[in-house]
C-alpha cells in the first residue's frame, strides 16, 4: 500500500455555472499552481467536483494550506492521504488520521464519483464506522460529531481526511475581466478591491500622491498595501500618479468648497485613462455612503460624472465596523491605520460642499485644460509591478 499526500480543493459557485464551468475550473486550477508554484508541488488536477494537488513527501503542509485559504474560488479545502487504495487500506489511513485527535463522538462521510470501487458510499460509511467505533470505544453522532472523518473516492483515486478547512470563496481572479482600483492609503479602499477579486476581477491599482508639497509617506503605503493583496491574484500593477500640479490648477481657478469633489472628479478622469490603456471595464472606488462630505448621494453623482466608465463601490452599504472588521481579516487594517499624508488633504477646503450638483462642478471647471491635465498627469505616473510569491 502506497499512500501519498494531496491537498483536496473543493468549490461552490463554480459547480453552479453550467456549460461555463470548464473555463472557471481551468481558471481556479491556474490561480493555485501560481499559489503554490514555489512549494515544490505537483500541479493542480481537475476531478469531478473538486481539484487535487499531490504533496511530495516532507512538504510543508502549513504552508501549502496558508497559501490555499487565499485562493479566491476555493470555498473550502482539506489536507488528506490517498490514493490506489482497497477498503482494508482505506480503514488503515482513517485510523491513522483520527487515532491522535481528541473527540467523544464521530461520524463516516464517504462520497464517490465515476468509480469501479466495489463498495457504495452508504457501505463504506458503515464498514468503516465500524472500524472506528471499535479501535477508538468513541460515539457515532450521525448529526454533530465532534469528528467527521470524510472519505472521497473518485475514479482510481481514495481520499480520506478530517475536516475541511474554510476557503476563500467567491469566483477565481481573472473570470470577470479587469478593472482599475483607486487605491488609498487608507482603510477602505483595499477592502473594496479585494471583494471585487473574490468576484473574479483583476484589479490594476492607481495612487494619487501630492509630492513635493506632501511626504512620500503614501506611496509607501500604497505599495506595501499592494504587495499585500497580490497574494490574491498574484501580479499587480500600481499606477502612482502624481495629482499635485492639478491641485494647484483647481486652488488657483475653482471655488473653494467645491475642491476635494474637482480633485476626485480629476482622479476618475486620470484612472479612465488608464483603464482604457490597460483594457479595465470599470473603477472602484472605497465609497461608504455618509462616511465623508464628499460621499453623500449628491457627491458621489458629481464625482462619476466625470468618469467615462462605470464606477462600482463594493463598501457603499457598509459601516465603518464592517469595514475596518474585513481590514483586519485581510492583514491591510494595521498598515492602513498608520499615519500619512493624502493627497485629498492637500489645501483641504474649511467647509467642504456637502450636497453639490453636477452643473456646479462642470461650470467650476471650464476654466481648467482638463485635457492637458490628465494627459500630464498619466505621462508623469510611475508603475510598480509586485508579485506573489515574489
Amino acid at each position: 500500500m502506497r499512500v501519498r499526500g494531496f491537498a483536496v480543493v473543493h468549490y461552490h459557485e463554480i459547480g453552479l455555472k453550467g456549460r461555463n464551468r470548464s473555463f472557471f475550473e481551468q481558471a481556479l486550477v491556474r490561480n493555485l499552481a501560481r499559489a503554490t508554484g514555489d512549494l515544490g508541488l505537483a500541479r493542480p488536477r481537475r476531478l469531478p467536483g473538486r481539484i487535487i494537488i499531490e504533496l511530495p513527501e516532507g512538504a510543508d503542509r502549513a504552508a501549502v494550506e496558508a497559501r490555499l485559504r487565499d485562493v479566491y474560488g476555493a470555498a473550502n479545502f482539506s489536507i488528506a492521504s490517498g490514493g490506489t487504495l482497497d477498503l482494508e487500506s482505506v480503514y488503515e489511513v482513517a485510523w491513522e488520521l483520527v487515532r491522535e485527535r481528541s473527540f467523544e463522538t464521530f461520524a463516516v462521510r464517504a462520497r464517490r464519483t465515476q468509480s469501479p470501487f466495489p463498495f457504495s458510499a452508504r457501505e463504506i460509511n458503515e464498514k468503516l464506522g465500524t472500524v472506528l467505533l471499535e479501535r477508538s470505544g468513541k460515539r457515532v453522532n450521525l448529526s454533530a460529531p465532534d469528528l467527521t472523518c470524510h472519505v472521497e473516492i473518485v475514479g482510481d483515486l481514495v481520499f480520506v481526511y478530517a475536516g475541511r478547512t474554510p476557503g476563500a470563496g467567491g469566483l477565481p481572479v481573472g473570470v470577470s475581466g479587469t478593472v482599475v482600483a483607486l487605491l488609498s492609503a487608507g482603510i477602505d479602499s483595499p477592502v473594496a478591491a479585494a471583494r471585487m477579486m473574490r468576484r473574479g476581477a483583476r484589479c490594476v491599482f492607481v495612487h494619487f500622491h501630492s509630492q513635493p508639497f506632501t511626504d512620500a509617506s503614501s506611496v509607501r503605503r500604497a505599495g506595501e498595501i499592494a504587495g499585500m493583496l497580490a497574494r490574491f491574484q498574484h501580479d499587480v500593477r500600481l499606477f502612482l500618479v502624481p495629482l499635485a500640479p492639478a491641485q494647484q490648477r483647481i486652488v488657483a481657478a475653482c471655488p473653494e468648497s467645491l475642491r476635494t469633489l474637482l480633485y476626485r472628479r480629476m482622479m476618475v478622469r486620470i484612472a479612465s485613462e488608464i483603464a482604457g490603456r490597460e483594457g479595465a471595464k470599470a473603477l472602484v472606488t472605497g465609497d461608504s455612503l455618509g462616511q465623508v462630505a464628499s460621499q453623500t448621494l449628491e457627491n458621489l453623482w458629481v464625482v462619476e460624472d466625470a468618469a467615462s466608465l462605470p464606477v462600482h463601490r463594493p463598501n457603499l452599504g457598509r459601516d465603518k465596523a464592517e469595514i475596518i472588521a474585513e481590514a483586519q481579516a485581510l492583514g491591510t487594517f494595521e498598515v492602513s491605520s498608520a499615519p500619512c499624508q493624502e493627497a485629498c488633504v492637500l489645501f483641504e477646503p474649511r467647509r467642504p460642499a456637502t450636497k453639490a450638483s453636477v452643473a456646479q462642478a462642470r461650470a467650476a471647471e471650464e476654466s481648467l485644460d482638463l485635457t492637458r491635465l490628465v494627459a500630464d498627469s498619466v505621462a508623469a505616473s510611475e508603475t510598480r509591478t509586485y508579485r506573489f510569491p515574489a
